[in-house]
């Protein structure tokens, strides 16, 4: 009798432990599925923000350069322009040079009228 009463309460029981272990294998799956989807999304978003943050580097880097070479073609622009100022201020000296040297008495070292002319004279 005890025999039968645990063959009949046996078949069903084994039933629901296979089934409630099938059901634990699926949830575990799922939840493994579920896992491996998360981590792909959290891959694909560092990666976007990975490409997102080269290419703001890559801008400031062109921008810095751009700054640099206007920069340095400004230099150059003041130094032509210094260069000119020098040139031209070194011609006037000369040429002051050469007409004091061209007047009377040029070997005189005192300040005599056409010398005190051309100290007058607007550069």
């Amino acid at each position: 009798m005890i025999a039968a009463l645990v063959s009949r309460w046996a078949a069903p029981i084994a039933v629901i432990a296979a089934l409630l272990g099938v059901a634990g294998l699926g949830a575990w799956r799922a939840v493994a599925g579920v896992q491996s989807m998360v981590a792909a999304a959290a891959d694909t978003a560092k990666a976007e923000r990975d490409a997102h943050w080269r290419a703001e580097i890559a801008a400031a880097n062109a921008q810095a350069a751009q700054a640099e070479a206007d920069q340095a073609r400004a230099a150059m622009a003041a130094d032509a322009t210094m260069r000119a100022a020098e040139t031209a201020r070194e011609n006037a000296l000369k040429d002051l040079e050469m007409r004091n040297a061209a007047l009377a008495d040029g070997d005189r070292r005192c300040l005599g009228r056409g010398r005190v002319r051309l100290l007058n004279e607007p550069r």
